[in-house]
């Protein structure tokens, strides 16, 4: 496993960027349709252990298949960025602590590797490129620090959609902001309803009104001071409106 001091990033840090890496949030965003699976199930499963649970198994050519990724469940560090999802759970750093023995990070998204961004080296495999930048569970928040301070304008604009001033050593190109966003990834499946790291769940007014298995999230939540957030949009702008949600979510409890 590749650690962040090999990515040759002058070892630099602000006050800012220290407390905003040891703090953010571990994010992960999906459909209403996947969500209401994983307010039933109480937990969420990665493609791998659904796959081996009810079928039918996954594609070959997946992302996940080939990238040896398949087995985990994927997040953030900071704000909802996969795309085309409408629903959202934030979780404490503390999860990490909780997986540190089996969760890895990297920075940047692994599943843009395939098809968004452009490695360095063409000759390179995708899978070997990810390995290479794999780095421990909480401990790659020393690194995300480094980014934050060094390659931003401001801390605050790895979350905000501003594009870094400097190009990331990792030597990606291409892409949107999951090129420099990192990635955690655990193990098989992440508690929700008997985690006591879930901070706050967030959704379309709409879409808790409609399904019963997500309002009995909601209602959970409330009952265990988890944070929900419900917010108006339409179809064409969810999620849009699920960053925009979770951004104000991050500036009022972190900035």
């Amino acid at each position: 496993m590749a650690h962040a001091q090999k990515l040759e990033l002058p070892f630099v840090t602000s006050p800012a960027a220290e407390k905003l890496s040891a703090t953010l949030f571990l994010a992960h965003s999906t459909t209403d349709k996947k969500f209401a699976k994983i307010c039933a199930a109480q937990c969420i499963s990665s493609k791998g252990s659904l796959a081996a649970e009810t079928g039918p198994a996954l594609p070959v050519d997946c992302d996940e298949v080939l990238l040896g990724t398949s087995n985990d469940v994927f997040f953030y560090a900071g704000l909802f960025r996969y795309p085309n999802t409408s629903c959202g759970l934030l979780f404490s750093r503390t999860l990490e602590e909780e997986h540190q023995e089996a969760g890895v990070a990297t920075p940047f998204d692994s599943g843009g590797l395939r098809r968004h961004v452009t490695l360095p080296d063409s000759a390179e495999s995708i899978q070997s490129f990810l390995a290479r930048h794999e780095m421990p569970i909480p401990g790659y928040r020393q690194y995300l620090c480094q980014v934050m301070t060094a390659l931003f304008a401001e801390p605050k604009d790895y979350l905000e959609d501003v594009a870094p001033c400097h190009p990331c050593p990792v030597g990606l190109i291409g892409g949107d902001s999951r090129r420099w966003t990192h990635e955690v990834r655990i193990p098989e499946r992440v508690h929700v309803q008997q985690s006591s790291h879930l901070l706050a769940v967030f959704a379309p007014k709409s879409r808790v009104a409609a399904n019963p298995q997500i309002r009995d999230l909601f209602r959970w939540c409330e009952g265990e001071n988890v944070d929900t957030i419900l917010f108006n949009t339409s179809r064409s702008d969810d999620f849009v409106a699920l960053q925009r949600e979770c951004l104000s979510y991050i500036r009022r409890e972190l900035y």
